[in-house]
């Protein structure tokens, strides 16, 4: 008996994680997909009160300003496409990489670029996201 409840206590930790793991990664799926739905409500819902967002050298603090600049992207861009490479967790912090695509609504171009993407959890929230872009043209 000595001998199993070690053996138990694993198995529920080694659960515990990957559901975890597996909770985190339906949040970036979540968030690709409502990048590509031009869903800002549905982006800022994963995100905490006081969460920090960055991307394109642009911090926004909080919630609200998150929404604010999902909204300002959805008016400038159409047809985002993002193709997720890679999901790397670490207990509540992680990184993603993703293809991503769009086209500006006044020109018609479209962009490609490579996003990496450093993000840490607090209370299954996002409390910090980094976005490091790298466009492609």
């Amino acid at each position: 008996m000595a001998q199993v409840l070690p053996l138990i206590a694993f198995l529920f930790l080694s659960l515990g994680q990957m559901n975890s793991k597996q909770a985190i990664g339906a949040m970036v799926q979540r968030q690709a997909s409502a990048w590509e739905n031009a869903n800002s409500s549905a982006i800022v819902r994963d995100f905490a009160e006081d969460a920090i967002f960055i991307a394109a050298g642009t911090k926004f603090e909080g919630k609200e300003a998150t929404k604010q600049a999902a909204e300002d992207y959805f008016a400038q861009f159409t047809d985002t496409k993002v193709t997720i490479k890679r999901i790397i967790i670490d207990e509540f912090q992680g990184a993603v990489e993703w293809d991503w695509s769009d086209r500006n609504k006044k020109t018609g171009q479209i962009s490609q670029a490579e996003d990496a993407i450093i993000f840490e959890l607090k209370d299954s929230k996002i409390v910090y996201w980094r976005e490091y872009i790298e466009k492609k043209n």
